[in-house]
């Protein structure tokens, strides 16, 4: 008996078409002195067949620049759950172009994973909070 085995590798383009397809609305939460979580108005839209879906932000002056300027993220490793409504990556960045934040991706550098859910929030940052506000099945 032969078994044969199919590898697919999967760099920065690759679909899983081979599953659902599901837009992830996640949105950005901060807390108030009443410790009440306060919509930002920023979400992150992900693609849950997309791997090395990036995204940039305003951030604030910082050591890259005095300044605000643009950092560059990416999401890569992406799962989406839907019987718990449970979206993982693993995130990528900041970078400062989007050309580096590519790379930084394709090459699976210093990533941190990340799993929201649309009824806990997940602190992201000591004053931000990641939820899932939408899924629509594609």
């Amino acid at each position: 008996m032969i078994t044969i085995t199919l590898v697919t590798l999967c760099f920065s383009s690759c679909n899983k078409s081979d599953t659902t397809s599901y837009k992830i609305t996640v949105g950005a939460y901060t807390l108030d002195s009443l410790s009440n979580y306060v919509f930002t108005g920023n979400e992150l839209i992900f693609d849950s067949n997309e791997e090395c879906q990036t995204w940039s932000r305003t951030a604030p002056g910082d050591s890259h620049s005095a300044t605000s300027h643009l950092h560059y993220n990416a999401a890569a490793n992406v799962s989406y759950d839907n019987s718990n409504t449970s979206f993982s990556w693993t995130e990528y960045g900041p970078e400062l172009d989007q050309a580096s934040i590519e790379t930084t991706c394709s090459n699976a550098n210093g990533g941190v994973n990340k799993t929201v859910n649309n009824s806990s929030y997940y602190q992201d940052k000591p004053n931000l909070f990641l939820k899932i506000i939408s899924v629509v099945e594609n």
